[in-house]
């Protein structure tokens, strides 16, 4: 589902409108790709009228560790990230599911391979449903890739920069001109790493499972949220290990997630239906309690919550 355009964008340091919030062409950012980003989500509660931000902190503490990564020193603390943000989502006057983006970037007028600075910060806040809510059926259709997932020996895939993306582009763009919805890449050793910007989980013989950190996924916090979730509210252990990829088509459940993807049950991977059909039991009892959580219905994980107003 397409998010919508806000009126307001945050750059620099002001909120501009949305038409006016440009960057140059020869930018290092542009023609480099020396960008690193967050997606975050932010919930509308309808019964009570407030708008959280979800797990706003873990957000930027990720950026900050990718920043670290590809030596950018930004411009804000995580403080006056936070600030510019709210400050941003109040002037909109936004009062509905969000879908945020915090991006910094080498701005540096037709700059160097190795221009590091200055470093410019943009944040657009936009109203925007369920990823998937258009397609038909209880699960999307997907395929395993030809291409190869990054590795952190050449690309790291735990730091979260739009040069990282063109990976997930390249497997997303053959899906879908095969037929597929959407798409899972392996590594170079043949091991399930995760779908082209979200992670993965299967249910396989009771157990819930998940690759490792260390498999060639980024360190996803929706996938942090879930695990710790299983663990807390459904008294079941996720195992992180690698995943074969005959194991998809074994699988009872699948399901991809991310703050924009959310929840997303798989349906079937290279044309073999799983085992259960979408979305799977374990699957709906996460994507509920992912959003009852999200939605601060759970008190107990108000930690993770921002309030907006």
């Amino acid at each position: 589902m397409p998010a919508e355009r806000p009126r307001l964008l945050f750059l620099d340091g002001r909120n501009v409108a949305y038409q006016d919030a440009n960057v140059h062409v020869l930018g290092t950012a542009f023609k480099y790709a020396a960008t690193i980003f967050e997606g975050i989500r932010a919930y509308h509660n309808e019964r009570t009228g407030q708008l959280y931000v979800f797990r706003l902190a873990e957000h930027l503490d990720r950026l900050f560790e990718s920043a670290g990564i590809v030596r950018m020193e930004l411009p804000y603390s995580r403080q006056e990230f936070t600030d510019h943000l709210l400050a941003l989502i109040r002037e909109n006057a936004l009062r509905q599911d969000l879908h945020i983006r915090i991006s910094a970037f080498v701005t540096e007028d037709n700059g160097r391979l190795d221009s590091v600075g200055p470093v410019g910060v943009a944040m657009a806040a936009m109203p925007m449903g369920r990823y998937d809510a258009g397609l038909p059926g209880g699960g999307l259709h997907v395929c395993v890739s030809a291409w190869r997932r990054i590795g952190d020996a050449a690309m790291p895939p735990r730091v979260k920069t739009s040069a990282n993306y063109h990976n997930s582009r390249l497997a997303i763009l053959d899906a879908r001109a095969a037929g597929f919805q959407d798409t899972i890449l392996l590594d170079e050793r043949g091991r399930v790493t995760e779908g082209p910007g979200y992670n993965l989980f299967v249910v396989r013989g009771g157990q819930v499972l998940t690759p490792p950190v260390t498999s060639g996924i980024l360190e996803g916090v929706t996938r942090d949220t879930l695990i710790r979730l299983f663990a807390g509210l459904h008294d079941m252990k996720v195992t992180e290990r690698e995943i074969d990829r005959t194991e998809l088509y074994v699988a009872d459940e699948a399901f991809f997630c991310g703050s924009g993807k959310e929840v997303t049950p798989i349906a079937s991977v290279d044309h073999r239906p799983l085992r259960v059909a979408a979305p799977g039991p374990w699957t709906e009892r996460i994507r509920q309690s992912y959003f009852a959580v999200a939605k601060g219905e759970h008190p107990h994980y108000a930690e993770w919550l921002l309030p907006v107003y």
